[in-house]
Protein backbone atom coordinates (compact mmCIF):
# COMPACT_ATOMS: atom_id res chain seq x y z
CA UNK A 1 0.00 0.00 0.00
CA UNK A 2 1.13 3.54 -0.75
CA UNK A 3 0.14 6.25 1.73
CA UNK A 4 0.21 9.96 0.93
CA UNK A 5 0.16 12.27 3.95
CA UNK A 6 -0.14 15.99 3.18
CA UNK A 7 0.80 18.38 6.00
CA UNK A 8 -0.75 21.83 5.57
CA UNK A 9 1.17 24.55 7.41
CA UNK A 10 -1.59 27.00 8.28
CA UNK A 11 -5.36 27.25 8.03
CA UNK A 12 -7.27 25.47 5.27
CA UNK A 13 -5.74 23.44 2.46
CA UNK A 14 -4.32 26.21 0.26
CA UNK A 15 -1.56 27.19 2.66
CA UNK A 16 1.63 28.85 1.48
CA UNK A 17 3.73 25.92 2.74
CA UNK A 18 2.91 22.23 2.57
CA UNK A 19 4.85 19.03 3.07
CA UNK A 20 4.00 15.65 1.54
CA UNK A 21 5.11 12.23 2.83
CA UNK A 22 4.69 9.33 0.37
CA UNK A 23 5.45 6.04 2.09
CA UNK A 24 5.14 2.34 1.22
CA UNK A 25 3.62 -0.24 3.55
CA UNK A 26 3.80 -3.99 3.11
CA UNK A 27 0.68 -4.37 5.22
CA UNK A 28 -2.07 -2.05 6.36
CA UNK A 29 -0.72 -0.06 9.34
CA UNK A 30 -2.09 -1.32 12.65
CA UNK A 31 -3.00 0.73 15.69
CA UNK A 32 -0.02 1.32 17.93
CA UNK A 33 -0.01 -0.83 21.06
CA UNK A 34 0.64 0.32 24.60
CA UNK A 35 4.26 1.19 25.31
CA UNK A 36 5.92 -1.38 27.58
CA UNK A 37 9.65 -0.69 27.34
CA UNK A 38 11.77 2.48 27.18
CA UNK A 39 12.60 3.67 23.64
CA UNK A 40 15.88 2.49 22.15
CA UNK A 41 18.44 5.22 21.28
CA UNK A 42 17.59 4.84 17.58
CA UNK A 43 13.88 5.41 18.32
CA UNK A 44 14.65 8.36 20.61
CA UNK A 45 16.69 9.89 17.81
CA UNK A 46 13.77 9.45 15.39
CA UNK A 47 11.32 10.92 17.91
CA UNK A 48 13.55 13.95 18.34
CA UNK A 49 13.92 14.50 14.60
CA UNK A 50 10.13 14.25 14.20
CA UNK A 51 9.66 16.80 16.98
CA UNK A 52 12.12 19.14 15.29
CA UNK A 53 10.26 18.75 12.02
CA UNK A 54 6.88 19.41 13.67
CA UNK A 55 8.09 22.61 15.28
CA UNK A 56 9.51 23.77 11.95
CA UNK A 57 6.03 23.23 10.53
CA UNK A 58 4.53 25.26 13.39
CA UNK A 59 6.84 28.16 12.54
CA UNK A 60 5.87 27.93 8.87
CA UNK A 61 2.21 28.00 9.92
CA UNK A 62 2.50 31.16 12.01
CA UNK A 63 5.27 33.50 10.91
CA UNK A 64 5.98 35.35 7.68
CA UNK A 65 8.23 38.03 6.24
CA UNK A 66 5.91 40.62 7.82
CA UNK A 67 6.73 39.38 11.33
CA UNK A 68 9.64 40.24 13.60
CA UNK A 69 12.63 38.92 15.40
CA UNK A 70 13.06 40.97 18.59
CA UNK A 71 16.19 40.79 20.78
CA UNK A 72 15.84 42.02 24.38
CA UNK A 73 18.89 42.73 26.58
CA UNK A 74 19.49 44.18 30.04
CA UNK A 75 21.47 47.10 31.41
CA UNK A 76 23.64 46.26 34.43
CA UNK A 77 21.12 47.80 36.83
CA UNK A 78 18.33 45.50 35.66
CA UNK A 79 20.02 42.14 35.21
CA UNK A 80 17.57 39.46 36.49
CA UNK A 81 18.93 37.03 39.06
CA UNK A 82 16.91 34.07 37.77
CA UNK A 83 15.13 32.71 34.72
CA UNK A 84 11.78 33.28 36.42
CA UNK A 85 12.59 36.96 37.02
CA UNK A 86 13.64 37.38 33.38
CA UNK A 87 10.43 35.77 32.15
CA UNK A 88 8.38 38.20 34.23
CA UNK A 89 9.98 41.08 32.35
CA UNK A 90 9.24 39.38 29.02
CA UNK A 91 5.63 38.68 30.06
CA UNK A 92 5.23 42.35 30.96
CA UNK A 93 6.65 43.32 27.56
CA UNK A 94 4.23 41.02 25.76
CA UNK A 95 1.27 42.49 27.68
CA UNK A 96 2.31 45.96 26.55
CA UNK A 97 2.63 44.76 22.96
CA UNK A 98 -0.84 43.20 23.00
CA UNK A 99 -2.32 46.29 24.65
CA UNK A 100 -0.89 48.45 21.87
CA UNK A 101 -2.10 45.99 19.24
CA UNK A 102 -5.61 46.11 20.70
CA UNK A 103 -5.66 49.91 20.42
CA UNK A 104 -4.80 49.59 16.73
CA UNK A 105 -7.44 46.93 16.09
CA UNK A 106 -4.97 44.05 15.73
CA UNK A 107 -5.37 40.53 17.09
CA UNK A 108 -3.15 39.35 19.99
CA UNK A 109 0.37 38.56 18.84
CA UNK A 110 1.55 35.04 18.15
CA UNK A 111 5.01 34.53 19.59
CA UNK A 112 7.83 32.17 20.52
CA UNK A 113 10.21 33.39 23.25
CA UNK A 114 13.75 32.11 23.74
CA UNK A 115 15.55 32.68 27.06
CA UNK A 116 19.32 32.55 26.96
CA UNK A 117 22.25 33.09 29.33
CA UNK A 118 20.42 32.15 32.55
CA UNK A 119 22.69 29.19 33.36
CA UNK A 120 25.84 31.27 33.76
CA UNK A 121 26.89 30.73 30.14
CA UNK A 122 26.83 34.37 29.06
CA UNK A 123 24.73 37.44 29.78
CA UNK A 124 20.94 37.01 30.24
CA UNK A 125 18.86 38.10 27.25
CA UNK A 126 15.82 37.03 25.24
CA UNK A 127 14.85 36.49 21.59
CA UNK A 128 11.32 36.60 20.20
CA UNK A 129 9.62 35.48 17.02
CA UNK A 130 6.51 37.66 17.10
CA UNK A 131 3.67 38.85 14.87
CA UNK A 132 4.15 42.07 12.89
CA UNK A 133 1.64 44.90 12.68
CA UNK A 134 3.26 47.47 14.95
CA UNK A 135 6.20 49.51 13.69
CA UNK A 136 9.67 48.65 14.90
CA UNK A 137 10.13 51.82 16.95
CA UNK A 138 7.02 50.99 18.93
CA UNK A 139 8.15 47.40 19.49
CA UNK A 140 11.47 48.60 20.88
CA UNK A 141 9.99 51.39 23.03
CA UNK A 142 7.91 48.91 25.09
CA UNK A 143 10.93 47.23 26.72
CA UNK A 144 10.76 49.12 30.02
CA UNK A 145 9.70 48.77 33.64
CA UNK A 146 7.75 51.16 35.83
CA UNK A 147 4.93 53.55 34.95
CA UNK A 148 4.58 57.15 33.88
CA UNK A 149 7.48 59.35 34.97
CA UNK A 150 9.05 56.36 36.72
CA UNK A 151 9.30 54.28 33.55
CA UNK A 152 12.87 53.17 32.86
CA UNK A 153 14.31 51.23 29.91
CA UNK A 154 15.48 47.74 30.82
CA UNK A 155 18.22 47.71 28.19
CA UNK A 156 18.98 47.67 24.49
CA UNK A 157 16.52 46.19 21.99
CA UNK A 158 16.75 45.24 18.32
CA UNK A 159 13.84 44.53 15.95
CA UNK A 160 14.12 43.22 12.40
CA UNK A 161 11.91 41.51 9.85
CA UNK A 162 12.11 37.73 9.67
CA UNK A 163 14.03 36.44 6.67
CA UNK A 164 12.57 33.60 4.62
CA UNK A 165 13.49 31.17 1.93
CA UNK A 166 11.34 28.36 0.55
CA UNK A 167 12.38 26.09 3.43
CA UNK A 168 10.97 28.48 6.01
CA UNK A 169 12.38 30.95 8.51
CA UNK A 170 16.10 31.57 8.52
CA UNK A 171 18.13 33.08 11.35
CA UNK A 172 16.77 32.59 14.84
CA UNK A 173 15.13 29.21 14.35
CA UNK A 174 18.36 27.67 13.03
CA UNK A 175 20.27 29.38 15.82
CA UNK A 176 17.96 27.75 18.36
CA UNK A 177 18.26 24.33 16.74
CA UNK A 178 22.02 23.97 16.90
CA UNK A 179 22.10 24.30 20.68
CA UNK A 180 19.00 22.13 21.15
CA UNK A 181 20.59 19.34 19.14
CA UNK A 182 23.82 19.68 21.08
CA UNK A 183 21.95 19.46 24.39
CA UNK A 184 20.05 16.41 23.19
CA UNK A 185 23.20 14.68 21.93
CA UNK A 186 25.05 15.38 25.19
CA UNK A 187 22.26 14.45 27.60
CA UNK A 188 20.04 11.91 25.81
CA UNK A 189 21.84 9.82 23.19
CA UNK A 190 25.47 10.83 23.13
CA UNK A 191 27.14 9.81 19.89
CA UNK A 192 23.88 9.03 18.09
CA UNK A 193 23.45 12.35 16.26
CA UNK A 194 25.70 13.08 13.30
CA UNK A 195 26.81 16.42 11.88
CA UNK A 196 24.37 15.82 9.03
CA UNK A 197 21.55 15.59 11.56
CA UNK A 198 22.60 18.89 13.12
CA UNK A 199 22.81 20.69 9.81
CA UNK A 200 19.62 19.24 8.38
CA UNK A 201 17.10 20.11 11.11
CA UNK A 202 15.06 23.30 11.06
CA UNK A 203 14.11 24.33 14.62
CA UNK A 204 14.24 23.08 18.17
CA UNK A 205 11.72 20.78 19.83
CA UNK A 206 10.15 22.46 22.87
CA UNK A 207 9.61 19.31 24.90
CA UNK A 208 13.27 18.31 24.52
CA UNK A 209 14.76 21.72 25.27
CA UNK A 210 12.53 22.56 28.21
CA UNK A 211 12.92 19.18 29.92
CA UNK A 212 16.64 18.77 29.34
CA UNK A 213 18.25 19.66 32.66
CA UNK A 214 20.72 22.49 32.35
CA UNK A 215 19.94 23.21 28.72
CA UNK A 216 21.49 26.51 27.68
CA UNK A 217 18.52 27.79 25.71
CA UNK A 218 14.86 27.36 26.60
CA UNK A 219 11.81 28.57 24.76
CA UNK A 220 8.06 28.89 25.20
CA UNK A 221 5.17 29.94 23.01
CA UNK A 222 1.80 31.68 22.97
CA UNK A 223 -1.38 29.62 23.14
CA UNK A 224 -2.81 31.07 19.92
CA UNK A 225 -0.31 29.49 17.52
CA UNK A 226 -1.86 27.81 14.47
CA UNK A 227 -1.06 24.09 14.39
CA UNK A 228 -0.24 22.30 11.12
CA UNK A 229 -2.83 19.72 10.08
CA UNK A 230 -2.66 16.70 7.81
CA UNK A 231 -4.77 14.77 5.32
CA UNK A 232 -4.18 11.11 4.42
CA UNK A 233 -4.88 9.42 1.10
CA UNK A 234 -4.07 5.72 0.52
CA UNK A 235 -4.94 5.74 -3.18
CA UNK A 236 -2.96 8.65 -4.64
CA UNK A 237 0.00 6.62 -5.97
CA UNK A 238 0.78 3.20 -7.32
CA UNK A 239 3.79 1.10 -6.36
CA UNK A 240 4.99 1.30 -9.98
CA UNK A 241 5.01 5.14 -9.84
CA UNK A 242 7.00 5.19 -6.59
CA UNK A 243 9.64 2.74 -7.79
CA UNK A 244 10.07 4.78 -10.97
CA UNK A 245 10.48 8.02 -9.01
CA UNK A 246 13.08 6.68 -6.57
CA UNK A 247 15.25 5.38 -9.43
CA UNK A 248 15.81 8.87 -10.82
CA UNK A 249 17.71 11.72 -9.07
CA UNK A 250 15.52 13.60 -6.58
CA UNK A 251 16.69 16.95 -7.99
CA UNK A 252 16.22 16.17 -11.68
CA UNK A 253 13.85 18.19 -13.86
CA UNK A 254 11.55 15.22 -14.56
CA UNK A 255 10.95 14.73 -10.83
CA UNK A 256 10.20 18.43 -10.39
CA UNK A 257 7.75 18.46 -13.32
CA UNK A 258 6.02 15.32 -12.08
CA UNK A 259 5.29 16.60 -8.58
CA UNK A 260 4.42 20.15 -9.67
CA UNK A 261 1.98 18.64 -12.13
CA UNK A 262 0.51 16.40 -9.42
CA UNK A 263 0.15 19.28 -6.92
CA UNK A 264 -1.20 22.08 -9.09
CA UNK A 265 -0.30 25.59 -8.00
CA UNK A 266 2.68 24.47 -5.88
CA UNK A 267 6.40 24.65 -6.63
CA UNK A 268 8.70 21.86 -5.43
CA UNK A 269 11.40 23.05 -3.03
CA UNK A 270 12.98 19.80 -1.85
CA UNK A 271 12.54 16.10 -2.61
CA UNK A 272 14.17 13.44 -0.44
CA UNK A 273 14.01 9.68 -1.07
CA UNK A 274 14.81 7.26 1.75
CA UNK A 275 15.09 3.46 1.74
CA UNK A 276 14.27 1.45 4.84
CA UNK A 277 16.48 -1.69 4.78
CA UNK A 278 14.49 -3.30 7.61
CA UNK A 279 11.11 -3.20 5.84
CA UNK A 280 12.49 -3.08 2.31
CA UNK A 281 10.32 -0.07 1.44
CA UNK A 282 10.84 3.45 0.09
CA UNK A 283 9.65 6.83 1.28
CA UNK A 284 9.55 10.15 -0.58
CA UNK A 285 9.39 13.42 1.37
CA UNK A 286 8.51 16.73 -0.30
CA UNK A 287 8.43 20.38 0.76
CA UNK A 288 6.49 22.82 -1.43
CA UNK A 289 5.24 26.42 -1.57
CA UNK A 290 2.45 28.14 -3.48
CA UNK A 291 3.68 29.64 -6.75
CA UNK A 292 1.51 32.76 -6.77
CA UNK A 293 2.80 33.90 -3.37
CA UNK A 294 6.41 33.90 -4.60
CA UNK A 295 8.90 34.87 -1.88
CA UNK A 296 6.86 37.40 0.11
CA UNK A 297 5.43 34.96 2.65
CA UNK A 298 1.77 34.58 3.55
CA UNK A 299 -0.65 37.34 2.67
CA UNK A 300 -1.64 39.53 5.60
CA UNK A 301 -4.73 41.62 6.13
CA UNK A 302 -4.31 45.03 4.56
CA UNK A 303 -4.52 46.83 7.88
CA UNK A 304 -1.65 44.77 9.31
CA UNK A 305 0.58 45.43 6.32
CA UNK A 306 -0.21 49.16 6.39
CA UNK A 307 0.47 49.36 10.12
CA UNK A 308 3.84 47.66 9.68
Amino acid sequence: MIRQKTIHCGKGTKTYYREVDITMYKNTPRQRGKKRKPSLPKQERLNFKNSVRHLHQVCKSNFTGYDYRVDLTYDNNWLPDSLEAGRKYVDSYLRKVNSMRKKKGLAPARWIAVDEGFDGQGRPHHHLLISGGLDRDTMESLWYTGRGKNAVSLGMTSTERLKFNHDGIEGLVKYITKQALKDYRDKQTEGQLSLADMEGAGVAAEEIVSQSAGSRRRWRQSKNLIQPHEKVNDHAYSRKEILKLVRQPADCEDTKKFFEGRYEGYALDTCRCEYNPVTGTWGIYLTMHRKQEKDTGHRRKKKEVAAA
